[in-house]
């Protein structure tokens, strides 16, 4: 006997069976809101920009620690400063964005005018330092700068395994 079309053959491997899906109430959709609500959308960008201000410190211990010879010298402020040109522009970012969310009426163009005028903020900021530190302090390592600052770059990343 030959199975009908529209059920799956147990013989194919390879085609799935269809899965039925559940339409939920309103109240059922308010509870799941609501119990959503206490993880906060907004907590996990500051987590980040709190796990990038932690690896600051630590680029900076590990300057001290490896480069300094028992005093804080310029390797240290290199490293710490290279995590905070990391550090500000993301803050500043996430300032903005919540500036936003707090408006009124914030509508889907809204957000997206305050994400990419966020984003400008974050990437002026960024080069604001990066020459402020250039032309100011002309006796930083720029090794440890540089790579305290991909460091806190790359705490985005963490983001990622946090959600």
């Amino acid at each position: 006997m030959k199975a009908s079309s529209d059920q799956p053959n147990a013989d194919d491997p390879w085609k799935e069976p269809e899965q039925p899906y559940r339409v939920y109430s309103g109240e059922e959709m308010q509870a799941l809101l609501q119990a959503n609500s206490d993880k906060s959308r907004w907590t996990l960008p500051w987590r980040v920009v709190a796990g990038q201000m932690l690896a600051t410190i630590f680029g900076a211990l590990i300057a001290f620690i490896f480069w300094d010879d028992g005093r804080i010298s310029v390797y240290t402020y290199s490293a710490f400063l290279g995590g905070l040109i990391g550090v500000l522009p993301a803050a500043l970012f996430l300032l903005r964005l919540e500036i936003a969310r707090r408006a009124q009426r914030l509508t889907s163009g809204g957000f997206l005018s305050a994400l990419v005028s966020g984003e400008v903020i974050k990437i002026t900021a960024t080069i604001a330092m990066f020459i402020w530190l250039a032309f100011n302090y002309a006796e930083l390592k720029w090794i440890p700068l540089l790579l305290t600052y991909i460091v806190t770059l790359k705490c985005y990343l963490l983001g990622l395994f946090w959600r």
